[in-house]
């Protein structure tokens, strides 16, 4: 089954898997709330095919930007935590699909999406309690399934997903340069990152997450160089790995 995904920016990504098209926290707009864009958007939301569905992990405002949705068209399900419709379903007309932790739906009679959990805070400014929850999601296709992990902190359950499905692919935030005290507990260090793919079985890796926003914490050449240099120690990882700069498309067949 052919697969290309396109990291548009921060943790917005394409998936075109078997005729389907999947895209993930859609955030199309030059602001994150206060944080400005500091790289041009290198995909025109406009030219977008037809959407299948949309996964969204959480309501913080680089992930659930309510502008974003001028471009998809209402009849596109939207996959969300149990418990966060308050945050879109008054914004949008879309169908809302709410998932517990491992609640499953299948799409299309083809598709089955997997909610699975996700060490990171979900709720938004004001509403911190309201909407607490944030997932990762598991696609899987036939015999074959893709994670999208939304944001994430490092988890020691990493190796229930390889356990419980058939990863080819894993699609993890790249996220956090450094320890600052902010990102504890929340988003994983580059080193980390390496861990949960080593924990997920060692399936094709692309990071995102970096290279939009928040510049001082996933300065995308200082991303790109880590693990570029971890790449030529690992020539498991330099396989596996598939760093993309915004707008630009990985192509597996």
């Amino acid at each position: 089954m052919s697969l290309k995904i396109t990291f548009i920016g921060h943790a917005t990504l394409l998936i075109e898997w078997d005729g389907l098209h999947i895209l993930t926290d859609p955030i199309f707009s030059q602001r994150a709330f206060l944080f400005r864009r500091y790289s041009p958007l290198a995909y025109d939301p406009a030219t977008l095919p037809k959407l299948d569905a949309i996964l969204l992990s959480h309501a913080h405002y680089d992930h659930l930007d309510l502008f974003s949705y001028k471009y998809i068209p209402s009849d596109v399900p939207i996959f969300i935590p149990e418990g966060m419709a308050g945050a879109i379903a008054h914004f949008v007309k879309n169908p809302i699909i709410e998932l517990a932790t491992w609640g499953r739906h299948t799409l299309l009679n083809k598709l089955e999406v997997c909610a699975v959990p996700a060490k990171h805070p979900g709720g938004r400014l004001f509403f911190k309690w309201r909407y607490p929850k944030c997932h990762g999601y598991v696609l899987t296709l036939g015999k074959e399934s893709l994670y999208f992990a939304g944001d994430t902190g490092y988890r020691n359950d990493f190796e229930d997903l390889k356990n419980l499905f058939s990863l080819q692919c894993v699609l993890l935030p790249a996220a956090r340069v450094g320890r600052p005290l902010f990102y504890r507990n929340r988003h994983m260090r580059l080193e980390e990152l390496i861990q949960a793919w080593s924990d997920l079985g060692c399936p094709d890796l692309i990071p995102y997450h970096f290279g939009s926003f928040f510049r001082w914490s996933n300065n995308p050449k200082k991303i790109i160089a880590i693990l570029k240099r971890k790449a030529t120690i690992d020539p498991l990882l330099a396989d596996k790995l598939h760093l993309l700069e915004n707008g630009e498309t990985y192509v597996n067949r």
